[in-house]
């Protein structure tokens, strides 16, 4: 089963999102319709988000709403080790408690 891909896509064999290095307004329809993709195969996902040097708050915004939605349907959801830069924006953007990083949904 392959595990790794650097490019920001979706994999169907482990269902696999990268996020990439940004992550901001202007990425946030590319990324969210692979996360919907991923979401709807109704197996666990895995979020990279290990190489975001820079995220806005839509691109936070779209995170979360992502991992709420996949908490309401019991599909699990397991993060990258987040970058330092992802952890001070959600952070400073009170989102902290919605991610549960350190855990899965």
């Amino acid at each position: 089963m392959a595990k790794k891909s650097r490019q920001n896509k979706s994999t169907q064999q482990d269902n696999t999102i990268d996020c990439g290095d940004l992550l901001d307004i202007s990425m946030v329809n590319e990324i969210n319709q692979k996360l919907k993709d991923a979401l709807s195969s109704g197996d666990d996902i895995s979020i990279d988000i290990s190489n975001i040097e820079r995220i806005d708050t839509a691109g936070a915004q779209m995170l979360c709403a992502f991992y709420q939605d996949a908490k309401s349907k019991k599909i699990k959801c397991e993060w990258t080790t987040p970058s330092d830069i992802f952890s001070k924006s959600i952070k400073q953007l009170g989102l902290s408690e919605h991610f549960e990083l350190s855990t899965a949904c």
